[in-house]
């Protein structure tokens, strides 16, 4: 199908009912309940075929129900009705990332910087398969990208840290330490406030990395080592109750 921006408008805007079952299908997503979401986006479709959103999510799904290859038809869907969707063009790339397919991924997230230079989650995401094909130098290239667009991003410095590590640069190494920590203790309340909203919103594996990241940088901070064992304590009870 030729990618058209016009196609999106043509087909006016999603019913009604399709947007309730796309509410539907995200708030399940927060709770991790992706088969029962993907049944309300396939309904939201059904009622309205031309929902951007609902395709960009659906594609979503399938990559956490671990079927990323059925997921770029979805994203290739989105992209088909709206062009320059840059979620759609990152998803497609972590898509592509699980596959495999490193080279693919890479012109899915400069696709998205030809047009958004601005756009930090396809620089973080191309430093990432870069640093993974052994091209350090212009994977740091691309989280220093990341970091003139926001520089107080801990996770980043972090990445940065490994490439050193590995090129042997140790007192750049010591130098992206310094601002991590000197980040993170500055936002260690920022951090224990979204452990709990991560939490809220099922976002296990995004609330785990945060705490981890922090604890690498803070290791002997008893706040964070509290939370940590707090929100553990938390998901064993959340198993116990799903199975």
């Amino acid at each position: 199908m030729k990618k058209n921006n016009k196609e999106f408008s043509m087909h006016g805007i999603p019913t009604p009912e399709a947007r309730s079952f796309f509410e539907k299908a995200r708030n399940l997503c927060e709770i991790k309940q992706f088969d029962e979401a993907l049944h309300f986006l396939d309904e939201a479709l059904k009622s309205y075929p031309y929902y951007v959103n609902v395709w960009n999510l659906k594609g979503v799904v399938l990559c956490k129900l671990g079927k990323p290859k059925k997921a770029l038809e979805c994203f290739d869907r989105a992209i088909d009705l709206k062009s320059k969707y840059t979620k759609a063009w990152n998803n497609k790339g972590q898509a592509f990332i699980k596959l495999g397919k490193l080279m693919e991924a890479l012109e899915c997230f400069n696709f998205v910087l030809n047009f958004k230079r601005d756009n930090k989650t396809s620089w973080k995401n191309k430093g990432r398969v870069l640093a993974e094909l052994g091209k350090c130098d212009e994977a740091l290239e691309c989280f220093n990208m990341v970091l003139t667009l926001r520089q107080n991003y801990a996770q980043i410095w972090e990445k940065k840290v490994d490439i050193l590590l590995k090129q042997n640069k140790i007192e750049e190494v010591k130098s992206c330490l310094n601002n991590a920590k000197r980040i993170l203790s500055k936002d260690i309340d920022v951090v224990l406030n979204k452990s709990d909203l991560l939490y809220e919103m099922g976002k296990t594996e995004e609330l785990i990395e945060c705490i981890n990241t922090a604890l690498k940088l803070n290791p002997n901070d008893i706040n964070l080592l509290e939370k940590k064992e707090e929100m553990l304590n938390k998901l064993d009870k959340t198993k116990i109750l799903t199975f």
